[in-house]
């Protein structure tokens, strides 16, 4: 049979931007994720926290009380939308409360998202198209950045949003303008350290249950380590193996106003040993990714 019989015929139309491949790499582990019935309890988690703050604005800004006393009732339900002086923002210990949960999702939905491209032997189909290495492993940390993006920072910045709009005036966005600098510094540490690891540490384990234990123990373990031995030394110090400590730090470090109980100097050396942490972890998943075989 002739190769014309046999339809075979060149690409006519329009070749695309290589790097719109990420998209699509990012659109189908979005629909992964979401069409997990499972992962929709952990999910239901984090929505019902940021409904529960989104009503308690809602029917605290309605009462016809002084703003300051609206912002005293909030700071008994646990959030501070204004973060005065020597008080944590409640935009970012909302983010810190609903990454928690976020943990648990990546725990288990990082064999899914990841693993199994290197278990099923998925991972030369990709590179054998117009989608390279980097493609590939800039698509699979920004589908895990979008997905942490969608449980913490956006939820935050509708809260602040929110909170300006039933204040009845511009002044709150004016004035409290880092607060909302402050969430999306915030969220760019979280994404970028948490999809660094989380995809790294998939890409060699590849199976959920491994993954699973790994990433739990590298956060509550260490971070029950670094409180005893910080409280038996009486050397803060020891709460840089904290992984939360150093995210916390390094995302509170250029706003002094909205930081509460962490240092200076430790905030510098968490966003130190963040860095170094994240480039061998993309050092190694480069050199896991390059290992992978292509049928060109």
């Amino acid at each position: 049979m002739g190769i014309d019989r046999a339809h075979y015929h060149g690409w006519e139309g329009k070749l695309r931007w290589p790097l719109l491949g990420c998209v699509a790499l990012v659109r189908v582990a979005l629909v992964q994720v979401f069409r997990r019935k499972s992962y929709w309890f952990v999910i239901a988690l984090c929505l019902v926290q940021f409904l529960f703050f989104f009503a308690a604005i809602y029917a605290i800004t309605q009462a016809t009380v002084p703003v300051q006393t609206q912002q005293n009732i909030l700071r008994t339900f646990g959030f501070s939308a204004e973060g005065p002086s020597g008080e944590e923002s409640g935009y970012t210990r909302f983010m810190g409360r609903q990454s928690l949960v976020v943990m648990i999702l990546l725990a288990f939905s990082g064999s899914l998202l990841v693993g199994s491209d290197f278990r099923n032997k998925s991972l030369p189909f990709y590179l054998s198209r117009r989608i390279d290495r980097r493609h590939y492993i800039l698509g699979k940390l920004l589908a895990v950045s979008v997905l942490v993006s969608l449980l913490t920072t956006l939820p935050a910045v509708v809260l602040y949003v929110e909170f300006g709009l039933f204040t009845g005036s511009i002044d709150y966005w004016l004035n409290d303008w880092r607060s909302l600098v402050a969430v999306l510094v915030y969220g760019l540490v979280l994404c970028v350290t948490l999809s660094i690891m989380l995809v790294t540490l998939s890409a060699y384990l590849q199976r959920m249950a491994p993954i699973a234990i790994t990433w739990c123990s590298l956060f509550l373990l260490l971070r029950r380590l670094a409180s005893y031995l910080a409280n038996e030394t009486g050397y803060p110090a020891w709460l840089l193996l904290d992984p939360w400590h150093d995210i916390h730090a390094a995302g509170q470090l250029c706003f002094a106003r909205h930081a509460v109980s962490v240092e200076p100097q430790l905030g510098w050396w968490s966003l130190a040993i963040l860095a170094s942490v994240c480039t061998l972890c993309l050092a190694a998943l480069v050199h896991r990714v390059r290992a992978v075989d292509i049928v060109q």
